[in-house]
């Protein structure tokens, strides 16, 4: 009983504390969170890692334990949480959990949600679900460990920030987590991801992969003229509609696995690029769109949208002038193109440059940026015929898949959790999670990304070469929880300070008793 009190302290401290993401108020969770780990003894090694060009300061927080063996258990977690406008004149209360509690008994309408507040059995506040909640039980478990001197396996816990936003904490821990690697020659036997789970036919619903997201972006550039000689020109925004009509929401365009589908494709923006109205057609139109992959590449990908594009332009084009055409191109062929007008070397780097500085301050978003961006080479070498060009934007989330490593230990791993509580392991996780990071397709070749993906290097970047080379297992599996980003985020009180944590110490004791 005192193990499971002190879980559900240390999670109300963190809740108390707003790491509102994207922000510098996440740097309070952070000094928390290295006052607690340094606070467990001399046995613990506390590091932070600061996150390269972040304007809010951010860091990676890090405890690591050695253990008498090289096998290590990863405990991932983020300390970030989402905003507080969904609880609306309740705001002020979100970190408060008993007060905020008190309040939503009185303002809940739906009576499913209303009988979990008032049973007793469930903590709410912002981050309670997602993921504070995982993170407390992590942070206990590893105080215990700490506090009996460590054991057989090494147990490593990694606090990230920027995981609701960019994922830029994981990103910049890929490398970490190698060199740590190399210094002490650890073997990582497992990663294990506590963000919350929900229940299906009363198993908690676990994950063994997580899906990967693209971001391609369309930019449509037609032939402006006057409304009135509309067969002389060609709109934008017919071409930009066709290729959002036909791929909108379309569930054949899901990626499968099994009896496992990705959500369809979902265009997030979609506009023209005039500044004010005028009766003329405009230039310009652009426009993004979520793809979520289980083996979809970046190049499967390309190859549809390509296909689509030039479908859409053949049907915009049997409605104007056939003197009229227009091209499909990806953005490397584009700026392959654009590397034969003089200066264009130094514009383009110079315009990087400016992409970095807009993006450091927060005055734009990698979408729009990178739209910005390929504009801009436009307008330097006056390439002003039609043309439909396809990029991808930042960010990007590779599909990861722990089955591909067919390591028995793992499975045995699966096993034994199994025998403690009622799990159901699917394969991939499709909220998409930092877990994208950890264990990646060998064959996968990501030069099509990189040449595609125009604010690669600078602005963002991850390091291929050591996701490929560590190949971590990982689980996604944490606590029972409801409602995350909602106001009425809660968890299961039972789950997150009982379950969750006798679940993690056995992993720890799995690991140390079959290492070699």
């Amino acid at each position: 009983m005192e193990k499971n009190q002190r879980v559900l302290d240390i999670l109300k401290e963190m809740i108390a504390i707003d790491s509102e993401t994207n922000t510098e108020k996440e740097v309070d969770m952070e000094k928390y969170l290295q006052k607690k780990l340094s606070s467990m003894g001399e046995i613990v090694r506390v590091s932070l890692m600061r996150v390269p060009n972040d304007p809010a300061g951010r860091s990676v927080v890090c405890g690591f334990i050695p253990g008498r063996k090289k096998d290590t258990v990863i405990f991932l977690n983020h300390h970030d949480v989402v905003g507080t406008e969904a609880y609306g004149i309740l705001r002020d209360d979100a970190f408060s959990p008993e007060k905020l509690l008190q309040e939503l008994i009185q303002f809940e309408k739906d009576e499913s949600v209303l009988s979990d507040l008032k049973s007793g059995e469930w903590m709410v506040g912002r981050g309670s679900c997602d993921m504070k909640g995982g993170a407390a039980a992590q942070l206990a478990v590893f105080e215990e460990y700490a506090a009996q001197g460590g054991g057989e396996a090494g147990l490593l816990f990694v606090s990230l920030p920027d995981e609701e936003s960019y994922s830029t904490g994981m990103r910049t821990a890929v490398p970490v987590l190698k060199d740590l690697r190399d210094t002490y020659g650890l073997i990582y036997r497992v990663l294990i991801n506590s963000e919350p789970n929900e229940k299906k036919n009363g198993k908690i619903v676990a994950f063994t992969g997580s899906v990967g997201k693209l971001l391609p972006v369309v930019i449509v550039q037609g032939k402006s003229v006057h409304v009135g000689n509309y067969q002389q020109g060609i709109n934008p925004l017919g071409v930009l509609s066709r290729i959002v009509a036909e791929t909108e929401g379309d569930a054949s365009l899901a990626d499968t696995c099994g009896d496992e589908m990705t959500p369809p494709p979902a265009w997030i923006f979609q506009r023209d690029r005039k500044d004010k109205y005028d009766v003329s057609l405009p230039q310009r139109a652009a426009g993004c769109a979520n793809f979520m992959t289980y083996t979809k590449t970046p190049e499967d990908v390309m190859y549809l949208l390509r296909n689509v594009a030039q479908k859409a332009v053949s049907d915009a084009l049997s409605h104007v002038s056939p003197a009229l055409s227009m091209e499909v191109m990806t953005s490397a062929e584009l700026l392959k193109q654009a590397e034969d007008y003089p200066g264009f070397d130094v514009f383009y780097e110079n315009a990087k440059n400016n992409s970095f500085i807009r993006l450091q301050k927060g005055e734009t978003s990698y979408a729009q940026e990178t739209i910005r961006l390929l504009e801009a080479v436009l307008d330097f070498t006056g390439m002003n015929q039609p043309m439909v060009v396809i990029a991808f934007a930042p960010p990007y989330y590779p599909a990861a898949d722990s089955l591909i490593l067919h390591d028995t230990r793992y499975d045995g791993l699966r096993q034994i959790i199994g025998e403690m509580t009622d799990v159901r392991y699917d394969h991939y996780f499709n909220g998409v999670s930092d877990c994208s990071y950890c264990c990646v397709n060998p064959d996968m070749d990501e030069s099509l990304l990189e040449h595609n993906l125009p604010l690669w290097g600078k602005s963002y970047g991850f390091d291929f070469g050591a996701m490929e080379e560590m190949q971590i297992p990982f689980l996604l599996l944490g606590p029972w929880g409801k409602d995350l980003h909602e106001r009425t985020e809660r968890v299961n009180i039972d789950s997150v300070s009982s379950r969750l944590p006798n679940i993690l110490r056995k992993i720890i004791s799995y690991v140390g008793e079959t290492a070699e």
